[in-house]
């Protein structure tokens, strides 16, 4: 006979436990990870086993194996604490804005233009604000306004971020430029066309890193150029540092023309390809604080 209470003596704990072991299949790596020893761990499994009246592992000397009951409670142990992990962090966002405090996730080049100066701005108008800023990527930005972890992201894209749950408003309207070399013959001209880079070893941002370099490239490709991407880099800064030593060219955002590094020059390109900066949030209604903070961004 079903036991009524059965389910409320399933704790926090020891679903979490078992997720940890359904993801290991290994009691000794499991609560290496859970900081604890295997018996504790053993017995939070048994006890849950026996709550539910079903095995959830196959046991042997050799290995440990999932049964069908529990690979069913292995996806909905992990739907529900991540659900749960999201609402607490929910919670902390509204008591961050409580506290005026933002958690501003942002990309490297975007910290090269107007960003800084809008900030600084608000932060003069609104003494009492706070903020910390986190150099993420863009995939890793949607993951930490999803989770909650960051209020606001701010990227770059040749088109508007679409993205399901995520807002975004535009900050400021670039365009991309071409570093070249000091010494590079390309200097002699006060802007230069994708075809004359044709044959010339590109300097890219990461694929895997950037949403915008992939943008980039693909909008290379349409205007009937295949760049020969050489070198793919994380940061404006070691793309500069590869174009002022012979390295290639590299197809930048021209706010990052303020870096002025040594042996570069920054040329127009004859095509437009745009390095917008857009502001993005969770789809969600915003804190106060929130809401006049974006509005300053775009002023």
């Amino acid at each position: 006979m079903l036991d009524p209470q059965a389910n409320s003596r399933v704790r926090f704990r020891m679903l979490r436990y078992f997720q940890v072991l359904a993801d290991e299949l290994h009691f000794g790596r499991a609560a290496l990870l859970l900081n604890i020893s295997q018996p504790p761990l053993s017995m939070q499994i048994k006890e849950l086993e026996e709550i539910l009246g079903v095995a959830l592992f196959e046991r042997s000397s050799r290995k440990v194996a999932l049964t069908h009951a529990g690979k069913v409670l292995k996806a909905e142990v992990d739907r529900l604490l991540s659900a749960t992990e999201q609402s607490l962090n929910y919670v902390r966002q509204i008591g961050r804005s409580e506290k005026q405090h933002i958690n501003i996730g942002v990309i490297g080049s975007a910290m090269w233009g107007p960003l800084l100066t809008r900030m600084k701005a608000f932060r003069e108008a609104n003494p009492d604000v706070n903020w910390t800023l986190h150099e993420l990527g863009q995939q890793e930005q949607t993951e930490a306004l999803r989770a909650r972890t960051i209020d606001i992201a701010i990227n770059r894209n040749v088109i508007p971020h679409v993205e399901a749950k995520i807002r975004c408003q535009l900050i400021a309207r670039e365009a991309v430029c071409v570093a070249v070399h000091e010494s590079d013959p390309l200097c002699r001209r006060t802007s230069v066309s994708l075809k004359d880079l044709a044959d010339r070893a590109f300097i890219s941002l990461s694929f895997t890193h950037s949403d915008f370099a992939r943008q980039v490239y693909d909008n290379c490709l349409s205007l009937g150029i295949s760049p020969l991407v050489t070198h793919q880099v994380f940061e404006p800064q070691t793309a500069l540092a590869l174009v002022s030593t012979g390295n290639g060219v590299s197809l930048l955002p021209e706010s990052c023309a303020l870096i002025h590094w040594p042996g570069v020059v920054f040329l127009k390109l004859a095509e437009t390809i745009p390095a917008d900066l857009y502001a993005l949030w969770y789809d969600e209604p915003l804190p106060d604080l929130f809401t006049r903070f974006l509005h300053a961004l775009r002023d």
